[in-house]
């Protein structure tokens, strides 16, 4: 057997944070009217695409940052513990070689014209 890695670790206690919530929320939803349909949430991580980006690492961070914010909650965005989360992500993922480079493809489409 592999022994987890940090990264791992990691993977699955964000994994079980965001299914906690999904569930919380999707309690808390009131039901839909017959016939309607919701929006998907507009993502923030395209806005990032308009911006000159010198430091390839920020906007690797800014990615993550994106994606958790859309998945925890926007409003997290400003607070001092999710910058933390965030930096710890980036972190583990740049640690892994193969995150890493999935992370670098990502940036890389982002900046494409």
């Amino acid at each position: 057997m592999d022994p987890i890695s940090n990264a791992d670790r990691l993977e699955l206690l964000l994994r079980q944070k965001l299914e906690e919530r999904a569930r919380v929320q999707h309690a808390q939803r009131p039901p839909a009217k017959p016939g309607t349909q919701e929006a998907a949430p507009a993502s923030g991580i395209h806005a990032l695409a308009t911006v000159d980006w010198t430091d390839e690492r920020a906007l690797r961070r800014a990615i993550i940052q994106n994606l958790l914010a859309d998945q925890l909650g926007p409003e997290l965005i400003n607070d001092a513990q999710f910058q933390q989360i965030v930096s710890r992500v980036t972190n583990a993922i740049e640690e892994d070689a193969a995150a890493a480079e999935l992370l670098t493809g990502v940036a890389s489409e982002l900046r494409r014209p």
